[in-house]
């Protein structure tokens, strides 16, 4: 039996992305979510957010405050661009596009934002 024959070989592979030796940055949200039936449709749109400078986003704390009925969620975001280091604002517009989508949600706050 030949070596082909034997093991079936992938036909598609993931193409090598390199890995950027530009600085990066880490920006934190906390949500607030006095309807908890919002925290999958806010962890849906945050976690399968996309965008080319947007390396990784998490869930670093999570909360449930019984004694005042609420969830609290923080989410960690990393940005990168593997081409120029990445500017403020470039994070700025990118956060506030997340933060407007999820002030629609109703029964979810950002505490601290004004």
């Amino acid at each position: 039996m030949k070596y082909n024959e034997k093991f079936k070989l992938p036909t598609n592979f993931n193409q090598y992305s390199p890995i950027s030796d530009l600085p990066y940055s880490v920006r934190d949200l906390s949500f607030s979510i006095k309807d908890f039936s919002k925290c999958r449709p806010l962890e849906e749109y945050i976690l399968m957010y996309k965008n080319d400078l947007l390396k990784d986003v998490y869930i670093f704390d999570y909360f449930h405050n019984k004694k005042n009925k609420e969830i609290k969620i923080g989410f960690r975001f990393v940005f990168q661009s593997a081409k120029s280091t990445i500017t403020e604002t470039e994070v700025k517009n990118i956060l506030n596009v997340i933060i407007k989508h999820t002030q629609l949600i109703k029964g979810v706050t950002i505490p601290g934002l004004s």
